[in-house]
């Protein structure tokens, strides 16, 4: 990868620890990083991306037991690895200073070596994935060399997803406009909507964002108000 693609993919990483740290502060407080949202509640990132990995792993035919013959539902296992994003750049955010983190995920992509992963079997994609969680589930200290092992994990999975840094970049960005949308609309509170007529959020973004020209986060945060309040 050239140095310029490499500064690049660092500028962007910046704008994103930027982003969710503000979604953070508005979702759980000014002092999120003390572990402790503004409520009271204990924050634990790892768990977070432990059960996210899990719904992910749901996204394949696994059970030996139950519809064998299913297709691996990828474009979900995607949008688990984006929301996995966000909780590891809060984790990042929450143990280190924040032009670390951008260095230390940015090598970690830099450095991040090409497998065959379109060969792996169905089995052999979830244990990659499983790799990534059994980092996430251990109680060690959240050091930068624990940080740089756990995103080298989180980029094997999405190689195995076949999602680009480029095409996560894309889904994050989305991703943070429709949770900004949720804090707006009653999601703390229990009292947010997010089946839209038999769709999720999720499905309903992406249409909306196949209709535009181009990728606008002001417009498709009024496009998502419009539909929602048609649910009222």
């Amino acid at each position: 990868m050239s140095n310029t693609q490499d500064l690049q993919n660092l500028n962007v990483i910046n704008e994103m620890l930027s982003m969710q740290n503000t979604l953070n502060e508005m979702t759980n407080g000014m002092d999120w990083r003390s572990g402790v949202t503004q409520l009271g509640k204990t924050i634990n990132w790892r768990r977070c991306i432990v059960m996210e990995t899990a719904e992910l792993i749901d996204s394949y035919p696994w059970k030996h037991w139950k519809a064998v013959d299913a297709e691996i539902d990828i474009e979900n296992v995607r949008v688990e690895l984006v929301d996995i994003w966000h909780f590891l750049l809060s984790l990042a955010l929450e143990h280190v200073e924040v032009d670390e983190a951008a260095d230390l995920l940015s090598d970690a992509l830099k450095n991040h070596k090409l497998d065959d992963s379109n060969e792996l079997t169905v089995i052999q994609q979830i244990e990659k994935h499983e790799a990534m969680m059994l980092l996430a589930l251990k109680q060690d200290a959240v050091t930068a060399e624990y940080l740089s092992q756990l995103t080298q994990a989180f980029f094997d999975s999405c190689e195995v997803a076949q999602l680009s840094f480029e095409q996560m970049y894309q889904i994050y960005m989305a991703k943070n406009v429709l949770n900004k949308f949720r804090q707006d609309h009653g999601y703390k509170e229990g009292t947010y909507i997010k089946e839209w007529n038999g769709k999720e959020d999720n499905v309903v973004m992406f249409e909306v964002i196949e209709q535009m020209q181009s990728f606008s986060g002001d417009e498709l945060y009024m496009s998502l108000k419009k539909t929602y309040s048609q649910l009222l």
